[in-house]
């Protein structure tokens, strides 16, 4: 006698499943490749912690660098409203033609950058891991970007090019000094605040044996929420940048 055939599943249910399956192996990638370069991570490590076989990673991704790219998507995602959250008030002040408007908008851009950061140490260690791995598989960089095209906004894109959008506006104003662009200034502005979470560690160690003050400025003696490893301030680094800014790019304010 046949044995009864077993019912099918639901199809509502094979979909659940799926969905399901999909975001272990995601959690499980964002793990992994947080942990490292792009092509230290194997699909076997996140197929285990997943609970679920390669050959599911192949079917819901079709390839490591699908994954790769999915994972990183979403884990920009998950970041986007807190990024937004904090950066947009600073684009939402009155864009006036004066050159306090001007400075109040640079300020907040670099405070709110700053800020976002300090908060989101995944997100510092994504972007290590982020220039690493592209500057070993330049592909990965159309892979992301081909996502965005066929993904939602993200609003990451949004702020930069509402950012830039202001600087120029301000560079039609005369409020940028001659010979400082808009791009090339956005850039640095991101570039030295990103800096100080990449680097500040290694650095403060460095200035110690270069400035001969060794235990004080390793220890951060004197300095109020002292650096990674002591040293330099947060508070004191990201005073400075916004002065250097303020004076360095743009027109300052005829003297009364």
């Amino acid at each position: 006698m046949a044995a009864p055939r077993k019912p099918p599943i639901p199809q509502r249910r094979r979909a659940h499943d799926s969905v399901r399956t999909r975001a272990a192996i995601l959690q499980a990638a964002q793990e992994v490749f947080l942990r490292g370069d792009y092509h230290q991570a194997s699909l076997s490590d996140i197929a285990r912690r997943a609970g679920v076989t390669q050959s599911l990673i192949h079917h819901h991704f079709g390839s490591k660098k699908g994954l790769y790219v999915c994972a990183v998507h979403g884990f920009l995602a998950e970041l986007d409203e807190g990024l937004k959250g904090i950066v947009q008030p600073g684009l939402d002040l009155p864009a006036g033609a004066t050159p306090e408007e001007g400075a109040a908008f640079v300020a907040s851009a670099l405070t709110a950058y700053f800020r976002f950061l300090s908060t989101h140490e995944q997100c510092v260690r994504l972007y290590r891991i982020l220039d690493l791995s592209l500057h070993n598989d330049p592909d990965l960089v159309a892979g992301l970007d081909e996502l965005d095209d066929q993904g939602r906004e993200m609003s990451t894109l949004h702020l930069m090019r509402a950012a830039h959008d202001r600087l120029t506006l301000m560079k039609e104003r005369g409020q940028l000094r001659p010979g400082v662009e808009p791009l090339p200034l956005l850039s640095a502005m991101l570039c030295a605040v990103e800096h100080w979470f990449t680097s500040s560690r290694r650095l403060n160690h460095r200035l110690s044996q270069a400035v001969g003050r060794g235990d004080s400025l390793a220890a951060g003696e004197g300095a109020v929420g002292a650096g990674p490893g002591g040293g330099i301030a947060p508070e004191d680094f990201l005073h400075t940048v916004i002065d250097v800014f303020l004076r360095g790019a743009l027109v300052q304010p005829a003297a009364q």
